[in-house]
């Protein structure tokens, strides 16, 4: 894992004389080495009135924040991390928060509420680090209670009675599914991703009921070999909630994460954060052509994976589906 580091005195020496002598925020920072975020971060967050950077006085609101508010303030490797993994990488809190916990040891680690009560807190809304959360709301919502997925979704099981995650990773024909939604969340697109193979199915959706949703599962799914569709996995959204529908009329077991955690289904997740590249949230899908919108997805499928020996998902599903037909 990289290293970070915050700036230091003579650092913060440098770069008030490069910012006085009138460079851009990208030169100052290719100078000292640094990301312009981080440079940026730096004059805001430690300016002195009106719109000035001083490196003595920077060097204090340092040291004063230390003693004070988040965890997150006050270790600056940490808070440099966790910035980095929201702006640069659309990292939610709860993996920064998951990652931090399970896979390392040089950090603190803190839950995802941490990281989100930091984001909204009044100190911290300069950097509108909300903006690179899913929803980038500029105010939290109400928090639901955890068993708000269960009792939405009948006929529910859960991700623990679904064969072992090695094996579906290696066996053609498991799915994960996900809505991505548009238009402060009036409009949504339903994304079915094969798991072995990285293959993305999707079609928009006329509305976010469950009874939609359920028969554009079955669209997308009914005509392959029974073989090539065994498991969907899904999120605890209301609009899964007729799942039970798509298992018996195509015949595929359904299995539902754990609250709060969308990692389980981290292969669609993954495929979202792709397509936003070319479907931004402010994309009016419902108006949007066929033709353009099919486009997107062939365009995912078709490009090459290195986790499938640079093979495109379109040929590693071919190829796949080649071998289901000949055993039937």
């Amino acid at each position: 894992m990289k290293s970070y580091r915050h700036f230091g005195h003579d650092e913060r020496v440098k770069l008030s004389q490069l910012k006085q002598s009138g460079l851009s925020l990208k030169d100052i920072a290719q100078k000292l080495g640094r990301h312009r975020t981080s440079v940026h971060r730096e004059l805001v967050r430690n300016a002195a009135p009106p719109g000035e950077y001083w490196p003595d006085t920077a060097q204090s609101l340092t040291r004063a924040r230390r003693f004070r508010g988040s965890i997150i303030d006050r270790n600056e490797d940490l808070k440099d991390f966790i910035i980095e993994k929201l702006r640069c990488y659309y990292w939610t809190p709860e993996q920064v928060a998951g990652h931090l916990k399970h896979c390392q040891k040089k950090l603190p680690s803190v839950c995802f509420e941490t990281i989100y009560g930091w984001i909204y807190h009044k100190n911290q809304r300069v950097e509108k680090l909300w903006k690179f959360l899913p929803r980038h709301t500029a105010t939290r919502g109400l928090r639901k209670y955890k068993g708000a997925g269960k009792s939405r979704i009948p006929q529910r099981i859960s991700i623990d009675q679904r064969p072992s995650t090695g094996k579906i990773h290696k066996i053609f024909g498991h799915w994960e599914g996900d809505l991505m939604s548009f238009k402060k969340n009036s409009q949504h697109i339903l994304v079915l991703r094969e798991r072995k193979t990285m293959a993305t199915l999707s079609l928009p959706l006329m509305s976010k009921k469950s009874c939609t949703t359920a028969q554009v599962i079955e669209s997308l799914l009914k005509d392959l070999p029974k073989k090539a569709r065994k498991t969907l996995t899904l999120d605890n959204g209301g609009e899964f909630a007729k799942h039970w529908k798509v298992a018996e009329n195509i015949g595929i077991k359904t299995y539902f994460c754990d609250p709060y955690a969308s990692w389980q289904k981290g292969g669609v997740e993954n495929t979202n954060g792709r397509l936003r590249r070319d479907l931004p949230r402010n994309t009016d899908v419902k108006n949007m052509k066929k033709e353009d919108f099919d486009e997107i997805i062939d365009n995912y499928n078709s490009t090459p994976r290195k986790k499938l020996g640079w093979l495109t998902p379109a040929q590693a599903f071919r190829k796949n589906l080649q071998r289901v037909a000949l055993r039937t």
